[in-house]
């Protein structure tokens, strides 16, 4: 009997997989899956909603970086505050080789140019993600107190990886990594 109280005791006081943790893990794995949808289906607005705004000033440094014509043509015709600090944060970004150090001001994040801007990208690439992504299978949803990992075997060997946080409104995709081959 003191064997069995003990027990209880420790399985009532360990750390557990709390309800909460099980709930984010699958509303991610929703906004996740949805996610998908979206961007097989072409939606590009809300592919662009669906991202972190730390994913979003990451995106748009990239493109700064690789001195892209598209990028430099919206900078150009970005205007106001709006061009003012984002030329600051340029600025800062380039410091920190990082465009996600410093996020985005909110009038470039927020500027209706900005959302333009990305659905132009995303059209040009639409049909590559669309083919990428309609093979997609979840392999793994891993949760921990920053958010939410879905490994994903992409149909050609190798497994991606996204990193989901909880945003403001609900889950926004963060991160991104490269397909990881198996073997050595």
């Amino acid at each position: 009997m003191r064997h069995a109280a003990a027990l209880l005791l420790l399985v009532l006081a360990a750390p557990s997989c709390s309800t909460e943790t099980v709930d984010a893990k699958v509303q991610a794995q929703k906004a996740f899956e949805d996610w998908v949808h979206t961007c097989i289906d072409g939606e590009s607005m809300k592919v662009f909603h669906s991202l972190s705004d730390g994913y979003k000033s990451g995106w748009l440094f990239d493109r700064f970086r690789e001195g892209d014509t598209t990028f430099k043509r919206w900078r150009a015709e970005l205007s106001g505050t709006a061009r003012t600090d984002l030329d600051l944060w340029l600025g800062v970004a380039k410091m920190h080789d990082d465009g996600r150090t410093e996020g985005l001001p909110s009038d470039v994040l927020l500027h209706p140019s900005f959302t333009q801007l990305f659905s132009e990208y995303f059209i040009r690439t639409h049909d590559g993600i669309k083919v990428q992504m309609s093979r997609y299978q979840i392999a793994k949803v891993y949760g921990d107190n920053s958010g939410v990992t879905i490994v994903v075997k992409n149909g050609l060997s190798s497994t991606e990886m996204y990193g989901l946080i909880y945003e403001r409104d609900g889950w926004k995709i963060d991160a991104y990594r490269q397909p990881l081959t198996g073997g050595r």
